[in-house]
């Protein structure tokens, strides 16, 4: 008996895989090899999160280029039915055609009405198949004019300039927030340069030679002034914590998806992780 392949996998193996190596570091690297850690870090860190966001970016930008694509294959079948050609035939024409990733589920929908499946029927299936939201509302549409006896021609103009102006839209809205996307990452960059003046000159100032700590708690009733390692750790939350929403944010601005987003995430957080955990490795007294 062959039991089905889990749908995430692969990003499961990555996320167990990359947590391990982060614990190891954690409970035994840290002690014995300390100046490892930060590599170890980022290492665990990549191979726990760009598995997956690669995996989940490219099922984006598949569903991305199938709704592009339908518009093609939308103006396509109007025109060959426009030319005098019967929707079957149509069919069987625009199958012949490349549209990339979505070419498969029209030779499949172009299949099912030569095998005598209904239009309606066969275009439920298409919609449903393609996973697409867009494309569900435009089939919705076709298959309610098909139903009432309206032209199918007419309605297919209607939708292909309808799906060309959410495009057009959409491309507009990605080319107007480019300066917006470029201020984001600089904002993140200037948030990293002060975490690490504060890091390498300003803690080790403030913060009293070990030698000196525990006398100097003894004679006075105050609490134990923090260590440097208290504040970087407490920095590195804030970077990965600032990274992870930054690019959520930069994603949902620039293509309209938090999905897109987690590949700036990812950017940010390795980025700015490496940059303070090279500089953090240098400290400068100031006085």
């Amino acid at each position: 008996m062959r039991f089905p392949k889990p749908r995430y996998l692969y990003e499961i193996i990555s996320i167990l895989l990359g947590i391990s190596i982060l614990s190891i570091n954690f409970l035994f690297v840290s002690n014995i090899l300390p100046f490892l850690v930060p590599v170890l870090n980022i290492i665990g860190g990549l191979i726990a999160t760009l598995p997956s966001v690669f995996l989940f970016y490219n099922r984006y930008k598949k569903s991305k280029e199938i709704e592009q694509q339908f518009i093609a294959f939308v103006m396509d079948l109007n025109q060959s039915i426009n030319s005098g050609m019967t929707l079957p035939i149509a069919l069987e024409y625009c199958s012949k055609k490349d549209y990339g990733a979505l070419s498969p589920y029209i030779n499949n929908l172009a299949a099912e009405v030569n095998w005598g499946v209904p239009f309606k029927k066969a275009l439920e299936i298409f919609a449903k198949k393609t996973k697409s939201l867009p494309i569900q509302r435009a089939t919705t549409t076709i298959i309610e004019t098909y139903d009432v006896g309206g032209k199918i021609s007419d309605t297919l103009t209607a939708v292909g300039k309808s799906l060309m102006e959410i495009d057009k839209i959409k491309s507009e809205r990605t080319a107007s927030v480019h300066s917006q996307i470029i201020t984001s990452y600089l904002i993140y960059f200037v948030f990293i340069f002060i975490l690490v003046i504060l890091q390498a000159f300003l803690i080790p100032a403030l913060t009293p030679p070990k030698e000196l700590t525990g006398s100097v708690a003894g004679l006075m009733e105050t609490a134990p002034v923090p260590s440097g390692e208290l504040y970087k750790e407490s920095f590195i939350n804030f970077i990965l914590i600032q990274g992870f929403f930054a690019g959520l944010v930069t994603g949902k601005m620039a293509e309209g998806s938090i999905v897109a987003g987690f590949k700036h995430s990812v950017l940010l957080i390795v980025i700015g992780y490496t940059i303070f955990s090279i500089a953090s490795q240098f400290q400068f007294s100031l006085f």
